[in-house]
């Protein structure tokens, strides 16, 4: 009877680890996990180093060695005049959004109404230099490239410059969302609020036609070639870059959002002086804008 009990207990005991060898398997785990945390933060940091320096050669060849494509000699006192103009409309396009930021979104938003008016207002301000360009004889396809390279190049060119830029985006965009204590997912740029809000999938057609078609066409039409070209006439090229850039990220009005525009702006630019073509530039936003739309919709399921 008492043989029995002894073979029990030290059955019981050899089944039952001791609590040192518990221990030992839970800083085993740690200490694992911690590994890991390091080879990952190690990773997007060379990722980050590796796209810091892309970008830098590729500023220095432009603005330093010369190396840039964009003339910008063709522009006139009258694109001063009308960038000007441009930066006003933007100026009170903005005021009028902050009065309306505070606003609750609506329960039913007509966003096809949304994509027209939005439409209109690019087709007025593009329209108009244009126009402008037309009286003159001057010539965009000329001006800007548009038949510099052919489809699959721009589509090389647009894809592998973005890929670049993508960590040192993501990175400025991670430092300031860590120093705001802001959550990127929550508070996101308006166009995101308004695709998470509408739940019908026909109601978010227009809004990713906004943002994949729309905004990437007109907005580097005129922040990349046309501002950016008028700026580089009359004030230099890196001015110009700087300036185009903080104009581009102060018209989303969204403040955790200002310093990674910002870079995507530079990052444009300088894709568009390295390339020679507004179509490289564009190609750029549309995929960069595609990217979001999906990972955001993906990240809120």
């Amino acid at each position: 009877m008492s043989c029995w009990t002894c073979d029990a207990g030290s059955r019981g005991s050899a089944i039952l680890p001791p609590r040192r060898t518990l221990n030992l398997r839970g800083s085993s785990v740690v200490c694992v996990y911690l590994l890991m945390d390091l080879i990952t933060v190690l990773i997007l940091a060379l990722l980050v180093g590796a796209s810091v320096a892309i970008y830098l050669r590729i500023f220095r060849f432009i603005y330093v060695s010369g190396g840039g494509k964009v003339a910008a000699d063709h522009f006139t006192r009258a694109d001063g005049y009308l960038a000007l103009g441009c930066v006003t409309v933007f100026a009170l396009q903005c005021l009028q959004n902050l009065q309306a930021k505070d606003r609750a979104l609506p329960t039913t938003i007509d966003t096809t109404l949304l994509v027209v008016v939005q439409l209109g207002f690019w087709i007025f301000l593009v329209g108009t230099i244009l126009l402008s360009f037309f009286f003159r004889g001057m010539h965009p396809s000329e001006l800007f490239g548009f038949d510099r390279l052919g489809f699959l190049k721009v589509f090389l060119w647009g894809a592998g410059l973005l890929l670049a830029a993508f960590p040192l985006i993501l990175a400025s965009s991670a430092v300031v969302s860590s120093l705001m204590h802001t959550d990127p997912q929550k508070d996101s740029q308006p166009v995101m609020q308004l695709f998470e809000h509408v739940a019908e999938p026909g109601k978010r057609i227009p809004i990713i036609l906004l943002a994949v078609v729309i905004a990437p066409l007109a907005e580097e039409f005129v922040f990349r070639g046309f501002l950016y070209g008028v700026l580089k006439r009359y004030a230099g090229a890196v001015p110009a870059l700087i300036l185009s850039g903080i104009s581009f990220a102060l018209i989303h009005l969204h403040v955790p959002s200002l310093l990674p525009l910002f870079l995507l702006a530079c990052v444009l630019t300088l894709a568009y002086e390295l390339s020679g073509s507004l179509l490289v530039p564009m190609s750029m936003h549309a995929l960069f804008n595609s990217v979001t739309l999906v990972g955001f919709f993906f990240s809120g399921r």
